[in-house]
């Protein structure tokens, strides 16, 4: 039986799509690298998708062949690329609008190489969106697996600070365009209990079944009434330093 992307993950996934919209129209952005297109405790290699509803040419790096079904479902075309070293993919230069990843290169085991293919491979614009270490759910998280003794795999802690990401850009030549927040629900991240569940399955996460309610929904054209609902409070208009007390993430976005 597929693994169900948790309630949590439903709204973060419709502010993202809401937010890469409008980076689109404000940018002028045609077409979008995912560098690479994994997942993070979540159904990989869909996060995307958005890029492709606004009409992007959208292309993924080591995508999961498992989560094509959901393109395939919506029917927004995409390429998959395979790179067997992501520091040097070999793509031709600046050959895409955007190039960007979801937590990736917090994880990566040699950031500062990924980040210089990234801007390499970019025409215009690098995005980098982590976990917000300010939510008291980060706090809870990190309490967990120190509990249960589980090993911390989720990257390195210095990348979840909006902060450090602006400061590490900068120092490597990048122009910051726009930081901000995103999915800011009023309730704490990920507080790590379900992690543990799926941390004692003992499986790379990335290549189970996953099932999503959000491409579902993307297909049917219609989100439930609360998700709307939670998306409202999360345009409040409020410094968005202010918000990093609530909000799930976090995002950057620079200019080479």
């Amino acid at each position: 039986m597929a693994e169900m992307e948790g309630k949590g993950l439903d709204f973060e996934r419709y502010a993202l799509n809401k937010l890469f919209k409008k980076l689109v129209r404000r940018h002028g952005i045609r077409n979008v690298l995912e560098l690479p297109a994994k997942g993070e405790k979540a159904m990989p290699s869909i996060y995307s998708v958005a890029f492709g509803e606004a009409g992007c040419d959208v292309s993924l790096v080591n995508a999961e062949p498992k989560s094509s079904w959901a393109w395939e479902e919506l029917g927004y075309p995409v390429s998959h690329l395979s790179c067997d070293d992501l520091d040097h993919t070999g793509l031709q230069e600046n050959s895409w609008d955007l190039v960007w990843n979801f937590m990736q290169l917090s994880q990566h085991a040699t950031q500062e190489a990924l980040l210089r293919e990234m801007v390499r491979l970019s025409r215009g614009y690098v995005m980098f969106i982590g976990v917000n270490r300010f939510n008291p759910g980060f706090f809870s998280h990190r309490t967990c697996h120190r509990i249960f003794d589980v090993p911390w795999n989720h990257g390195d802690v210095r990348f979840m600070s909006p902060f450090f990401v602006k400061r590490y850009f900068k120092e490597r030549g990048l122009q910051i365009i726009r930081a901000g927040v995103v999915d800011c629900p009023p309730y704490p991240d990920s507080l790590g209990f379900r992690d543990m569940r799926l941390h004692r399955m003992n499986v790379d996460l990335n290549k189970i079944d996953w099932d999503s309610r959000t491409i579902h929904w993307m297909k049917a054209g219609s989100y439930p009434p609360k998700i709307k609902l939670l998306h409202l409070a999360e345009q409040l208009p409020l410094p968005w330093r202010i918000k990093l007390i609530y909000a799930h993430l976090f995002w950057v976005l620079a200019k080479k």
